[in-house]
């Protein structure tokens, strides 16, 4: 479970929710870097700590031990520092919000061996896996807002996207950027309302932050393929997709254009896609004989749609939902009147 959400479900019975919500939202930017980490952790958590370090020296001193010479200097808080007295209590409910999210690999590690040094008897494994920080990161999708479009680019999704976005005529730098903060923001936000989809959803729904239909839609789309690439295994957030393409245009229908939008009634791509599956695969020519690519070109040019976006859907394998069920209905009427032995099913994956 990622911080935000174990604080968005457990706000009730955190004692320093407010500390702890601080903490994280500042610390989401630091997460790939152990030193930025460090620093935080020293200037923000461990007051009592140094207090206690503080008092050490100073009895040495009035005592002339000769490993504190010189009197130390008295102790000061510092701006923004958690409060002595309740800085302990923090970093352990801190520890219990961020241990399940990898993102706060080095916070975790600094967390942990304070613990360790405490409670030696029962040590934790906290040594940060870096290469695993980074994956969490990307898998996590809530490192925004960024201040440069190239900062999203480094990543296959985001540049399918920005290629998508440029496709409809969305091609001003600060516009672009702008889609990019407001779609992870608004999947984040859909994220620490998952237990409710119809809630969600809504989330998305009620967003009025895009200067187009089309804009809206292609950001709904995008949660969608971002929920399907690096969250399949999470049912509560394909409950999300699910509920969020009952919502949304067919992707045919979404580049802006009134051919577009007169196509939408011939059927979405992932029908038009199995239909040609089969009707290959009757001529012995299908998935098992043809690259994938070439029948996605196949299709795009028998529909007018985009070989790469045709293909981006494919490759990941298509199944329908409840969305397709009137479309299903009636294309299957078109090849039972054909008697071509065709008959594409809701619960299989193509």
């Amino acid at each position: 479970m990622r911080a935000k959400e174990y604080i968005a479900y457990n706000q009730a019975t955190l004692k320093y929710s407010d500390e702890i919500r601080q903490i994280v939202d500042e610390m989401l930017p630091l997460r790939s870097s152990r030193q930025q980490t460090v620093d935080y952790y020293n200037r923000k958590l461990i007051a009592d700590i140094r207090l206690q370090a503080c008092l050490l020296q100073k009895e040495l001193y009035e005592k002339n031990n000769a490993m504190q010479p010189e009197a130390p200097e008295e102790f000061q808080m510092r701006d923004g520092e958690i409060p002595v007295e309740i800085a302990a209590g923090v970093r352990d409910e801190l520890f219990d919000v961020i241990k399940e999210d990898k993102t706060f690999g080095y916070l975790y590690f600094l967390l942990g061996n304070l613990r360790n040094s405490q409670r030696p008897t029962n040590p934790i494994d906290c040594v940060p896996d870096e290469r695993g920080i980074v994956e969490a990161l990307k898998t996590s999708r809530d490192d925004y807002p960024k201040s440069d479009l190239s900062e999203y680019l480094d990543d296959d999704i985001n540049f399918a996207q920005y290629q998508d976005l440029t496709e409809v005529g969305i091609t001003d730098e600060s516009k672009l950027l702008s889609w990019f903060n407001n779609a992870y923001r608004i999947y984040d936000e859909m994220r620490l309302a998952k237990s409710n989809p119809i809630s969600a959803v809504k989330v998305f729904l009620d967003d009025n932050n895009y200067e187009s239909q089309v804009a809206k839609d292609l950001a709904g789309r995008f949660i969608c393929e971002i929920i399907i690439s690096t969250a399949a295994g999470d049912k509560r957030l394909n409950r999300i997709k699910d509920e969020l393409e009952r919502h949304l245009p067919d992707e045919s229908s979404m580049d802006g254009s009134n051919e577009a939008h007169e196509d939408k009634t011939k059927g979405s791509n992932k029908i038009r896609t199995v239909v040609v599956y089969e009707l290959l695969q009757k001529l012995g020519k299908g998935k098992s004989f043809n690259d994938l690519s070439k029948i996605c070109n196949l299709v795009a040019y028998l529909t007018g749609g985009s070989p790469r976006k045709i293909y981006n859907e494919a490759q990941k394998g298509i199944q329908f939902t409840d969305y397709h069920k009137k479309e299903l209905s009636e294309v299957n009427k078109i090849l039972a009147d054909l008697s071509l032995g065709i008959e594409l099913k809701k619960d299989k994956e193509y």
